[in-house]
């Protein structure tokens, strides 16, 4: 498979990534380095209704029933997304119509509307749209983890905002707000599969996007951990849902991707050793897998299941005895090793072949390092990883302030004792 990306600048800054690939389509993301970590209190859920009001027309786009029939006759999609540090407008479409597509991101993002009866009619929408995160028990989950260690609550609060917030913001704040959060110097455009003329895609580019201005725009990346052991009663529930949590031993940057790596070898390993203890010795859990909550500067990682409330101590206590065991004499081998490096070509192929991931990969890649993802040497690196080097990078891997999460049905053990008797 083709893998050959350009990074190339704008004249006021932003980052443009193309990525050539032998398809008949092309994909094209437009992302902010902006999400709801950067709200201030009062204005946790605005990224998010921003967001749904670029879809709701602009100037040259007027309705939404005009956007979706310009997108059927021109052969293309578009649809957006709000994270807790992106905003992302992307599309794919027929290649030679790729301009279309760049014509109308433009043009939604210095043009959209943001008429007041739209918004209005969208505040009942979101409404629903958090009504019905707030009925999702991994999203249930997620906001008990993040309100209880790190003070917010990701979906209920942060991401989506609350009722009295969504029925308050004002189609001047919204414009305030993009005013201080888009900004050429957080912008990064990535374009993968078939790119009929460089020259004149990053000169349509140019066009459509020079009105940009060139702010620094600040990043939230503060994050404060309180280690909990706590459980979300929910007496409706059958099962137990259990995470439980280390902080990362290495950092996110650059220099610590190989320690990362090697890192991540552990990972996988102990992971199919626990999960064929619980599953296929004892028959406890249905699933068994890696954990990991965080941003960009700090992170926890580690287990995830779910249980039956009588379950719940023998599963914490194999678990807790079998890590210990795993982490004092790691077995892991160079076969293992070489079996990861194998089926990582699968997965190498997955995101390889699709224009969307290979984008995804890209801008992600770029954001948080910037620089282009180097595909062949990020396999030559796992491919130096030996077993010395996995075992000396995770020294300390349980050591740090655990944390012990559960959901659902009431159970009566005291788990972090339990974990405590074991883990030795």
């Amino acid at each position: 498979m083709k893998y050959n990306p350009t990074l190339h600048k704008l004249s006021n800054g932003v980052t443009v990534i193309l990525d050539p690939m032998d398809l008949e389509t092309t994909n094209i993301k437009i992302h902010f380095n902006t999400g709801s970590r950067d709200e201030a209190s009062h204005e946790y859920g605005l990224t998010h209704f921003c967001e749904h009001m670029f879809g709701k027309g602009s100037t040259r786009f007027p309705s939404k029933k005009f956007i979706d029939d310009y997108m059927d006759y021109w052969g293309g999609t578009r649809n957006a997304a709000t994270g807790n540090k992106s905003l992302d407008f992307y599309g794919r479409i027929l290649a030679k119509n790729l301009d279309k597509l760049i014509d109308f991101f433009g043009d939604t993002l210095q043009n959209a509307l943001f008429d007041t009866d739209k918004i209005d009619i969208e505040r009942r929408v979101i409404c629903d749209e958090l009504r019905r995160a707030q009925d999702r028990p991994d999203r249930q989950f997620t906001d008990f983890i993040s309100k209880n260690l790190f003070d917010y609550a990701t979906f209920s609060t942060r991401n989506l905002g609350s009722v009295e917030s969504i029925m308050s913001f004002t189609r001047e704040q919204m414009k305030e707000f993009l005013s201080r959060r888009l900004s050429a110097k957080n912008c990064i455009i990535g374009i993968s599969g078939k790119i009929v003329d460089t020259d004149a895609t990053l000169s349509l580019l140019e066009k459509s996007f020079s009105f940009l201005p060139t702010h620094n725009v600040s990043e939230n990346t503060d994050i404060k951990y309180t280690p909990s052991v706590i459980h979300n009663l929910q007496s409706d529930k059958k099962n137990v849902r259990l995470a439980i949590l280390f902080p990362d031993i290495f950092s996110p940057r650059y220099e610590d991707r190989y320690n990362n790596f090697a890192i991540g070898r552990f990972e996988r390993f102990y992971i199919k050793a626990l999960s064929d203890i619980l599953r296929q010795e004892n028959g406890l859990v249905y699933g068994f897998s890696g954990y990991g909550v965080g941003n960009e500067k700090f992170a926890l990682t580690g287990f995830y299941t779910e249980t039956a409330p009588e379950n719940i101590e023998q599963v914490v206590s194999l678990i807790a005895k079998n890590t210990y065991d795993i982490y004092t004499n790691p077995k892991i081998t160079p076969d293992d090793l070489d079996r990861y490096n194998r089926k990582d070509c699968l997965g190498d192929a997955d995101w390889m072949e699709s224009a969307g991931r290979r984008c995804d990969k890209l801008i992600g890649f770029y954001r948080n390092y910037g620089r282009l993802y180097d595909f062949y040497e990020t396999v030559k690196m796992f491919e130096q990883i030996t077993v010395s080097d996995v075992i000396e990078k995770t020294r300390c891997y349980f050591d740090g302030p655990i944390s012990i999460i559960t959901q659902g049905a009431d159970f009566k053990s005291d788990i972090k004792m339990v974990w405590d008797k074991s883990y030795k």
